[in-house]
């Protein structure tokens, strides 16, 4: 994911580069906001600069071996976890991965409803366990594969259970080396207060509608359409894309 094909979100993006630049990027960030307004797009897109091995000043090459891996969300280095409609012997990321991977790589501002209908079970809602937060742990306690950085995404991370958000605050407190742990929220509420006083909170506001619209021109849709959807979607990149 490139910066530039993340929709709005200027002023965030340049912040997020120079953390890169000045090598001041903290190693915990919750970046709030909904879905829609490109949370998971900006945190895949900032992951990619930092991995990048021939960024430019503001943006990765989109053509390096890593920038390759981060487009099909395979990059060893880059972990993600999310919450899963916990079935039989099936209650971590992995067990559902390459859904999810499909997801998202058709629509990187796909809803958490999105991803249960994708799984064909809209009516459950998907935790993140105890039983993923130890994977998180193996995963993360090994030596990066290429050297570098290691990057935990964890996608609407108010979906963890208690045990599990403990288990994260303790990872936060005393991280691995050179591991980046970015948590995508929708809802503060549900997150631990300690947790949130421990990261740096990065918010994502509303869409301006006039990018909203040149972004859903430029994917094809008719102007005219456009128009009059963008006015009652609030900002809502997700919601243009489906009404």
């Amino acid at each position: 994911m490139l910066f530039k094909d993340v929709v709005g979100q200027s002023q965030l993006k340049e912040k997020l580069i120079q953390t890169v630049e000045k090598e001041r990027i903290s190693h915990a960030q919750m970046f709030h906001g909904k879905l829609g307004y490109g949370v998971f797009p900006l945190v895949l897109a900032y992951a990619q600069y930092i991995f990048c091995e021939q960024k430019e000043r503001d943006e990765s090459c989109g053509t390096c071996p890593s920038c390759l891996k981060i487009k099909t969300l395979t990059h060893p280095d880059l972990h993600f976890s999310f919450p899963v409609q916990i079935l039989k012997n099936m209650n971590k990321s992995d067990d559902f991965l390459g859904q999810w991977r499909e997801m998202m790589i058709d629509n990187p501002y796909s809803t958490e409803q999105d991803w249960y209908v994708k799984n064909e079970n809209e009516k459950k809602k998907g935790i993140i366990g105890v039983d993923e937060s130890g994977e998180i742990f193996k995963k993360l306690s090994l030596k990066s594969y290429e050297g570098g950085h290691k990057i935990l995404i964890i996608w609407l991370a108010e979906n963890m259970n208690i045990a599990s958000a403990n288990k994260l605050l303790k990872l936060i407190e005393e991280p691995p080396e050179n591991t980046l742990i970015f948590l995508c929220v929708e809802d503060l509420e549900f997150i631990l207060p300690t947790i949130i006083s421990r990261t740096q909170i990065i918010k994502l506001n509303s869409i301006p509608n006039d990018e909203v619209i040149n972004a859903l021109i430029s994917k094809g849709f008719d102007s005219e359409k456009v128009n009059e959807v963008v006015s009652y979607t609030d900002g809502d990149f997700s919601k243009a894309l489906n009404e």
